[in-house]
C-alpha cells in the first residue's frame, strides 16, 4: 500500500475543527477511534452529511484530520467555511504512521482491519455487562458505551482532562454498586465501603490483578478530577498519552473479563448472545394465557425429558386455516402438541369470498443458548485475597 497514492482524495485539518460539532451533540454524532472516525448528522436534521477522516502524523509527531475530500465538498457551504478556517497548509507527514495506514486500507481499499482499544474497550464492557447481568442479575456497568467518548482536541493538558471526563463516565461513574455487592458476596468478599465503587472493584480482585485492572481505572479518576477548579493548560502529547490510557485499560478490562469467566462460571460470549436473543427474538409475556388452563396444561411437560422432536405442516382442513404444529414426545411416553390458533373461520363468516385456509400461519422457532461452563482453574482460586 502506497498512502501517496490516496493524496487527492484528502484535505488536512487541525483537530480543533472537530470542537463545532463537540458542542453540540444532539445535532452531531462524532464517532473516532485512534485511526480515525465518521462525523455526522442526527435525529431529523435538515442538512443531512457525513464526513470521514483518518488520524494522521505530522513528522514532529503532532496529528492532524485527513479527511475525504468528496464528503467535505458535499458539505452545506456554512460547515465548509468552518472547515476552511481549520485547513493545514503544505503539511510534512511522518513516514512511518501505521494507524493511519490502517484508516487507509479500511475507508480507501475496502479491507477489514481490527478496531482500536476504544472500539475494544466497548466490546468488552458489552461482553461483562451480559456476563454479570446473567449470572448476578445485575451488569457490572450501567450502560454499554457512552459516543462522547473521543481522542483530545488539542495537545494540552485541559483537553487531555477533558478526554478522560467522558472516560470515567463510562467506566467509574458507570460501575454498579449492587452488582459488586452481589459479586462480594459469591466471593464471600466483605466490602469495606460499597459506595466507593471503584475501591470495591479493587477489594474484590485477586492481588496480581490489581494493577492490571485497577491501575488504569485509577488513572482516568485522577485526571477526571484535575476538571474541577482553575488549572492553566499547558503543551502536553495530549492524543499519544490518552492513546496509552486507552490500550491499558482495554488490557486490564480483558484481564478483568477473563477472570469474571472462571470465578462465575460462565462464558461472555454466551451471554451475550443469550442477552440479544432473549432481547430481540423471544417475546414478553404481559398477561395470562386464554383460557388459563392452557398453561397449566403446559406445566405438565416441566421437569421431563425431551425424546424426540415433530415438527411441520398440518393437514388442511377446509374449516380451518393452514398452519404449522409442533409435537414433543417424552420419554415417559407422554406427548405434549403446540399449534396455533385463530379466528379465521369467523371471519370468513364475516367477508364474503374469504375462506379459513386463506388464512396462513408458521411457527418461528428461536434460540437462546445456555451459558457455556468454563472449568475451574486446577490451582486454588485466591479472588478472596483482597491485598
Amino acid at each position: 500500500m502506497n498512502v501517496s497514492d490516496y493524496e487527492q482524495y484528502l484535505l488536512f485539518f487541525n483537530r480543533t475543527v472537530l470542537c463545532h460539532y463537540r458542542a453540540s451533540p444532539d445535532l452531531y454524532l462524532l464517532e473516532e477511534d485512534d485511526m480515525g472516525g465518521e462525523l455526522s448528522t442526527c435525529g431529523d436534521s435538515q442538512c443531512m452529511f457525513r464526513v470521514r477522516f483518518g488520524f494522521r502524523r505530522f513528522e514532529d509527531s503532532r496529528v492532524c484530520v485527513a479527511a475525504f475530500l468528496p464528503d467535505v465538498e458535499k458539505l452545506p457551504e456554512q460547515d465548509q467555511l468552518i472547515w476552511r478556517g481549520h485547513m493545514v497548509e503544505a503539511p510534512v507527514f511522518a513516514r512511518d504512521d501505521p494507524a493511519f495506514n490502517r484508516w487507509v486500507k479500511c475507508n480507501l481499499e475496502g479491507s477489514w482491519v481490527e478496531g482500536g482499544p476504544r472500539v475494544q474497550i466497548e466490546k468488552l464492557v458489552r461482553l461483562i455487562r451480559a456476563l454479570t447481568h446473567q449470572t448476578l442479575r445485575k451488569p457490572l456497568w450501567r450502560v454499554a458505551e457512552n459516543p462522547l467518548i473521543n481522542y483530545p482536541v488539542a495537545e494540552n493538558t485541559d483537553a487531555y482532562a477533558k478526554a478522560h471526563l467522558e472516560l470515567y463516565g463510562l467506566l467509574v461513574d458507570g460501575l454498579e454498586k449492587d452488582a459488586l455487592c452481589y459479586l462480594a458476596d459469591r466471593r464471600g468478599v466483605e466490602l469495606s465501603c460499597p459506595q466507593r465503587t471503584l475501591n470495591s472493584l479493587k477489594e474484590l480482585l485477586p492481588k496480581e490483578l490489581i494493577e492490571e485492572v485497577h491501575g488504569p481505572l485509577k488513572t482516568c479518576s485522577t485526571e477526571r478530577q484535575k476538571v474541577h477548579g482553575v488549572h492553566a493548560a499547558t503543551s502536553f502529547a495530549a492524543f499519544d498519552a490518552f492513546h496509552q490510557d486507552l490500550l491499558r485499560i482495554e488490557t486490564g478490562l480483558r484481564a478483568l473479563n477473563d477472570w469474571l469467566q472462571k470465578v462465575l462460571s460462565a462464558d461472555s460470549e454466551a451471554c451475550l448472545e443469550r442477552e440479544g436473543a432473549m432481547a430481540t427474538l423471544f417475546p414478553k409475556i404481559v398477561g395470562p394465557a386464554g383460557p388459563e388452563r392452557k398453561l397449566a396444561d403446559l406445566q405438565r411437560a416441566q421437569g421431563k425429558t425431551i425424546g424426540s422432536v415433530e415438527f411441520g405442516q398440518v393437514g388442511g382442513h377446509p374449516d380451518v386455516h393452514q398452519s404449522e404444529a409442533i409435537v414433543l414426545h417424552f420419554t415417559d411416553g407422554s406427548s405434549v402438541c403446540i399449534r396455533v390458533g385463530s379466528n379465521a373461520m369467523n371471519l370468513s363468516h364475516k367477508f364474503k369470498g374469504l375462506t379459513p385456509q386463506d388464512v396462513d400461519t408458521d411457527l418461528m422457532v428461536f434460540w437462546a443458548p445456555a451459558i457455556a461452563r468454563v472449568p475451574e482453574p486446577d490451582t486454588p482460586d485466591s479472588a478472596t485475597d483482597t491485598g
